[in-house]
């Protein structure tokens, strides 16, 4: 027996070391972890987007290493179209449409002219995010450090990194765009009927901080080939600064192939008022949410007087809403929603909380 507990604390520790250690590709490089990017183009003329954005919800559902970003762009316009998400739509080749997406900036379909494919099945969306998760990244790309001021409205810091080989170059650029969450817009949506519908678009690039195409990155090769990008911009006024992130990107440039711009690594930051990210609550709001994940009914209790529940899908729909009155416990029926992720917003008098909620 003593022999048997022996072998297991062995085994126990080989497996933490395991965890710990660095990971190696098969020339012996050091890898990191990769972000996957995921690019949608989608507009609010689209019919078919909601639809498309809900399959790539559920083909990401509780995947916390991609990030996902939205350009207005592809088919007609929009409010949120924007010279950035124009210009982003070189990827496609010759034609644009919407729904599509693009991850990692890679052609994963031969009969594509771009990297650009359209939103199909949840299968397939599935199986080119872990196509994109399996290949091997040489560059490590650090959450943020960002300082926002929101009486001058500057955003200040740092984005942080480094390569573990000479893996980089002249066309190896770092990105950075502004995307912000809960905007409320129309929508158009064919399913099930021709209709316009209130909607939260989520992630919609807003603006970019670097040059549009990005900028070179100065790598400091007597330090781990670490690099260093200060960020210094201040947010206009029509941005919800609460809603707001930073996604930084590190990707190879070249202006004559669309199909040789390959996403090496990439990161997002924590919204600007941190108290109100995802799965976040604000110091100033006690929220307690529970159970957590539930599958008919959820509870929230507060220490304040609460004012509104409601419900967003991973596509940004509004799918429940509940009016308070200053309650501080109340209940939400959802047994009609689909299994998945989603978030919960909770208002009062001092401000807003969301939490992250999973639906089974």
């Amino acid at each position: 027996m003593k022999i048997y507990f022996i072998m297991k604390k062995l085994v126990l520790f080989s497996i933490v070391v395991l965890a710990l250690s660095p990971l190696y590709s098969q020339d012996g490089k050091q890898t990191f972890t990769r972000k996957v990017l995921l690019e949608q183009f989608t507009t609010a003329q689209c019919g078919y987007c909601p639809a498309g954005a809900e399959r790539i919800g559920t083909a990401i559902s509780g995947n916390n290493n991609v990030i996902w970003i939205r350009f207005h762009a592809g088919f007609r316009t929009d409010d949120l179209t924007n010279d950035v998400a124009t210009a982003m739509t070189r990827f496609y080749g010759p034609e644009t449409f919407a729904p599509a997406i693009m991850i990692d900036r890679t052609r994963f379909n031969s009969g594509d002219p771009g990297p650009v494919f359209g939103v199909g099945d949840v299968s397939d969306i599935r199986y080119a995010v872990t196509s994109a998760k399996s290949v091997d990244t040489y560059c490590k790309v650090q959450t943020p450090e960002l300082t926002y001021d929101p009486s001058s409205r500057h955003l200040s810091g740092s984005v942080n990194g480094r390569f573990s080989d000479r893996v980089f170059g002249p066309s190896t650029r770092i990105q950075l765009f502004i995307i912000e969450d809960s905007i409320l817009m129309a929508q158009s949506d064919y399913n099930p009927a021709p209709h316009t519908v209130n909607y939260w678009h989520m992630g919609a690039v807003r603006d970019v901080v670097t040059p549009l195409w990005g900028d070179e990155l100065s790598v400091n090769e007597d330090d781990n080939n670490s690099f260093t990008y200060q960020v210094d911009y201040t947010l206009p006024d029509n941005f919800v600064y609460k809603n707001c992130r930073l996604v930084a990107i590190v990707y190879n440039y070249n202006p004559d192939d669309i199909n040789d711009c390959q996403v090496l690594n990439a990161a997002i930051s924590n919204f600007f008022d941190r108290n109100l990210g995802v799965g976040e609550v604000s110091e100033s709001l006690d929220i307690r949410l529970f159970p957590n994940p539930a599958a008919n009914h959820v509870f929230i209790e507060s220490d304040d007087a609460m004012n509104e529940l409601s419900i967003v899908d991973a596509t940004g729909r509004l799918c429940l809403k509940k009016e308070l009155h200053g309650e501080h416990k109340s209940g939400l029926d959802i047994s009609s929603l689909s299994a998945g992720m989603y978030v919960i917003r909770v208002s009062s008098q001092r401000g807003l909380a969301v939490r992250s909620l999973v639906v089974r």
